[in-house]
């Protein structure tokens, strides 16, 4: 198709008369899609990347699916989240193809974990746990099984969505025995698989496109080859799950998974090694030690940690553990599936841990839970990688979030992605934010970490919530803070009180529109990907500026690279991916041409120190004010 061809198709689509404003109920053409989407088709014919940034409002999914659906090109097309790659496949695409004389074949793509897997499933409910809510949650994963076509999690509604009984159901790259597996044939993943392979669009979402981009995943990649066009929605994202996927890690949930692996194959087919039992023995014990000496050493960062006696003896003990059951495992290769694989486990784990006990160029970090540790290597940068995988298709490449500059600049995305010389285009939203929105930092407010800092927080959320009556989001940056401000305000707040944990993130969001006064207290999930339009929802409060913490993994990682160049890690790292969260959190307020709302954020740091006008100039252009009674007043007259 020529280009001007192309062109001249999608305007006529998205103009006045068009096939979406004859087809797509509520649909009203907008310039600033229209020129997105032209942006497109210009990506799609020279094989060119496109780094945009679409403002909230412009219709960004249609600008991207119409010229992806004409072009005629195989597309794949990732988003940032499974609740975003169902809205998108179940509800936009549906729109689209029901216009189109011949629509394509479209296919859902998602990584293995939210496929239910036969072999596991029968291998939990034949050695059952010992929670009884385990139990019931498993025989329900198995009345659901013997009726499900898909075995997509996602239908599944009588399990809570971060149930362990799904973890049991399912199978991980690890644990998964291939074409040995008796299930095979019925194996979802592969179905799912295969319907990718026919189709002309897949949609996947980032973790699962990375996962095949690290080789942590088979059977995906056979499907990218043929694609001409790849689409990333929510592009933010992809710094932080680039980094993660190219991590490896060594847990001692992983060890123990390997040592009841050895069990299992001594109790059955293996019962003549008696050396299995030993090494798996060993392996748990050493396991519990090496827990033991992480959760008592009083720093976390590994390179002080390796130099603790305790930490380095249990390490080099777990270390011969591991090596002692790969050669017994070895000597028993070929007489049973499941030990064959376990073998393999052993060695890859063997590979990793020895990473922390030679370390090299990585960003190695530790991580204890109750009960739990993991040991994490993060690579300091992925853009060499990301490169060479550009450059192994002849295929346009398309970048679009509403969240993509910091102070109306695309470098620090750029860099962490090692695109070359895009094309950038930064849309504004059309909405009127100066009239439609207010931005209140209130005056007096202590600097966080303060111990009043919680009391200030919940009487001005006492004050905005009353005033909004309801209708309000609060914002926080961490656990404490929310359950602290949350107990605070069941005490003396006459409203509906919605906590994040209460029920899934759709539940409370359903609740929250239906009983149209509730007060909704989240944390980072409810910072992005929420859309409560309409009176709904009239005031949003962010206790303080979203700046993450300097040991979590792909931060520190981040901040090791920019500091071998001799750069600074906080406007770097800490400021940029700052930015870019409050401008998510900020982006919940005005969904619609016509919502208006206050948002507050109660964090002096933004006037007060010099990086608070990044912050500002990379925040929608609304009315500002320090007093807080301007707001109630404005709330008041909502």
């Amino acid at each position: 198709m020529a280009a001007s061809r192309l062109h001249k198709e999608v305007s006529l689509a998205l103009g006045p008369g068009g096939l979406l404003s004859q087809g797509v109920p509520g649909f009203r053409p907008r310039e600033v899609q229209h020129t997105l989407a032209q942006a497109l088709a210009d990506t799609i014919q020279q094989h060119r990347t496109l780094v945009a940034e679409a403002g909230t409002g412009i219709g960004k999914t249609f600008a991207y699916l119409v010229p992806a659906l004409l072009s005629g090109k195989r597309t794949l097309i990732s988003t940032g989240s499974k609740n975003l790659q169902d809205q998108l496949f179940l509800k936009d695409l549906p729109a689209l193809l029901t216009l189109l004389e011949r629509p394509p074949k479209v296919a859902l793509l998602k990584g293995r974990s939210n496929y239910l897997c036969h072999y596991h499933l029968n291998r939990r409910l034949a050695d059952l746990p010992q929670d009884p809510t385990l139990v019931d949650e498993l025989m329900r994963i198995r009345h659901w099984a013997n009726g499900t076509v898909n075995g997509d999690f996602a239908e599944l509604t009588s399990v809570p969505e971060d149930s362990m009984a799904l973890v049991m159901a399912g199978s991980t790259n690890d644990n998964c025995l291939g074409r040995k597996c008796p299930e095979f044939e019925r194996c979802c993943l592969k179905k799912a698989r295969d319907k990718a392979l026919e189709a002309d669009l897949v949609v996947v979402n980032h973790h699962l496109f990375f996962a095949d981009m690290a080789l942590k995943e088979t059977g995906f990649a056979e499907i990218l080859p043929s694609c001409e066009l790849f689409v990333f929605d929510e592009a933010h994202q992809l710094p932080d799950i680039a980094l993660s996927h190219f991590a490896t890690s060594v847990s001692s949930r992983q060890m123990q998974d390997l040592a009841r692996e050895m069990l299992r194959a001594y109790a059955g087919p293996l019962r003549d090694c008696r050396q299995l039992q030993s090494a798996a023995s060993r392996l748990q014990a050493t396991c519990a030690d090496l827990y033991d000496a992480l959760s008592d050493a009083p720093v976390q960062d590994w390179r002080q940690l390796k130099e603790q006696a305790a930490v380095a003896e249990a390490m080099a003990q777990m270390a011969e553990a591991l090596s002692f059951a790969r050669r017994i495992l070895e000597t028993q290769l070929s007489r049973d599936d499941g030990a064959d694989h376990a073998f393999e486990r052993a060695a890859l784990l063997e590979g990793r841990l020895s990473q922390f006990l030679t370390p090299g160029q990585a960003s190695l970090t530790v991580e204890c839970h109750r009960g739990h540790f993991v040991l994490r290597a993060s690579p300091l940068s992925v853009a060499k990688e990301c490169q060479g995988y550009y450059q192994q298709f002849k295929a346009g490449w398309m970048f679009t979030s509403a969240t993509l500059t910091v102070a109306d600049r695309f470098d620090h995305f750029i860099e962490a992605m090692g695109l070359q010389n895009p094309t950038e285009l930064i849309l504004d939203s059309p909405f009127d934010y100066p009239n439609q929105a207010l931005l209140c930092v209130p005056r007096y407010l202590a600097e966080p970490g303060r111990v009043e800092v919680a009391d200030q927080l919940a009487q001005i959320a006492i004050e905005l919530t009353q005033a909004a009556r309801g209708r309000t989001f609060l914002l926080f940056t961490s656990y404490q803070m929310m359950h602290q401000v949350g107990e605070r305000l069941a005490r003396r707040l006459d409203l509906p009180i919605l906590v994040q944990g209460m029920g899934s993130k759709r539940t409370l969001l359903n609740r929250f529109t239906q009983l149209g006064n509730a007060v909704l207290l989240g944390t980072a999930s409810f910072w992005e990907g929420v859309d409560v339009r309409g009176k709904a929802l009239s005031c949003v409060m962010i206790d303080k500026l979203p700046f993450a913490a300097p040991d979590d993994p792909l931060i520190k990682a981040r901040s090791d690279a920019v500091r071998l160049r001799n750069g600074d890690p906080f406007t770097e790292v800490l400021l940029p991916q700052a930015v870019i969260a409050l401008k998510q959190g900020v982006g919940r307020l005005i969904r619609g041409e016509s919502d208006r709302g206050v948002m507050v954020i109660a964090d002096p740091r933004l006037i007060y120190r010099p990086y608070g006008a990044v912050f500002l100039s990379s925040l929608p252009p609304m009315a500002r004010t320090r007093d807080l009674q301007r707001a109630v007043t404005m709330l008041k007259a909502l």
